[in-house]
């Protein structure tokens, strides 16, 4: 993992956190980021 992809997954996850119109990511919405992020393979693996 790269620099560059730990803050892009931190930004991904964490910029919204204190909006009050936070909510959770779906499970496709969070296999979309880490996808987007470059972050395959079995370790990033979401179930279904």
């Amino acid at each position: 993992m790269s620099l560059k992809q730990v803050w892009q997954l931190a930004q991904e996850w964490y910029s919204d956190r204190l909006s009050p119109q936070w909510r959770a990511k779906t499970l496709p919405e969070a296999k979309a980021a880490l996808a987007r992020i470059g972050l395959v393979g079995d370790f990033w693996k979401l179930p279904d």
